[in-house]
């Protein structure tokens, strides 16, 4: 949706407020619904107003200081007795909290984790616990739906990670103005990659390793045969099937409605329903070779 490059000493928030704006305002324009989990390091009083004033919920883990260590000791005692065997992991509302540089409160939530090791059933000396802050009010989410909200965040993290061994980030050129650009060709690289990706996670019903869909079908031995004022690719046979059902896929991006559009590019995009994204997307890490 939006990337830019920023300096490489940078501080983790650094025109993150305008970053943030411009990649709402975009979304907007093919999300019917919106909502943004952010991580510890841009929870900053003016990130959390840019999006709230753009009308976007969002939940993010916030750094523990002395003033929210102090609202969940409370509820970090543990109970006299024998520990439950299976442990136990909890959310409790805090109210509001809002930092001294921060201009509005928003809601926060402790979440506390007591649970054994699973190797070895021990648990540690002390719960271990964080904040969630929100804009979402109460009635909306309760505590614990807030959490397993904030858990099926993605795994971008694996998605940054393909995105470096597959496309690469090697940024040498001699300009910062160059290695922006070359930033941004990688990275609609890797989103029409992506979008191969699916199509071809839809049509054999399994989970593709970006770097796999590079090696097995886009970097495929073929033969180019110019006849008949044609230019005929004869791919290799062990990557010949791939290719068919991959073809039938792309091909139904377009439909020849528009004139327009067909006039142009020969056929038009074809309108299609919003699909949810796969099950593994937010359960689960992609498996590579």
């Amino acid at each position: 949706m939006h990337a830019i490059l920023r300096r490489g000493n940078s501080s983790s928030a650094e025109g993150a407020v305008r970053f943030v704006r411009a990649t709402v305002r975009q979304s907007r324009q093919l999300a019917t619904h919106l909502d943004v989990r952010i991580d510890a390091g841009l929870v900053t009083g003016r990130v959390l107003d840019a999006m709230d004033d753009e009308g976007a919920r969002f939940v993010g883990r916030i750094r523990n200081n002395a003033v929210l260590d102090a609202l969940a000791a409370p509820y970090l005692k543990r109970p006299p007795g024998r520990p439950l065997k299976e442990g136990d992991e909890f959310a409790v509302e805090l109210g509001t909290y809002q930092a001294g540089e921060w201009t509005r409160p928003y809601r926060v939530v402790l979440v506390v984790i007591d649970l054994p090791d699973p190797k070895t059933g021990l648990r540690e000396l002390f719960p271990h616990y964080f904040v969630l802050v929100t804009n979402w009010r109460l009635e909306q989410r309760g505590g614990w739906e807030l959490v397993e909200h904030y858990r099926r965040r993605g795994t971008f993290e694996d998605r940054l990670g393909e995105f470096n061994g597959a496309i690469g980030n090697g940024l040498s050129a001699g300009s910062f103005a160059a290695n922006e650009a070359s930033l941004l060709l990688k990275l609609l690289a890797f989103n029409l990659a992506g979008m191969l990706r699916g199509e071809l996670e839809d049509a054999s019903g399994c989970g593709w390793d970006l770097r796999r869909v590079q090696q097995t079908v886009l970097k495929a031995g073929a033969r180019v045969v110019e006849h008949g004022r044609r230019v005929i690719v004869d791919v290799a046979r062990a990557a010949g099937v791939l290719w068919d059902r991959l073809l039938d896929r792309v091909q139904r991006w377009w439909s020849p409605r528009d004139a327009h559009a067909e006039r142009v590019w020969g056929r038009a995009p074809r309108p299609r329903h919003w699909v949810p994204p796969p099950r593994h997307a937010h359960l689960s890490l992609v498996l590579r070779e």
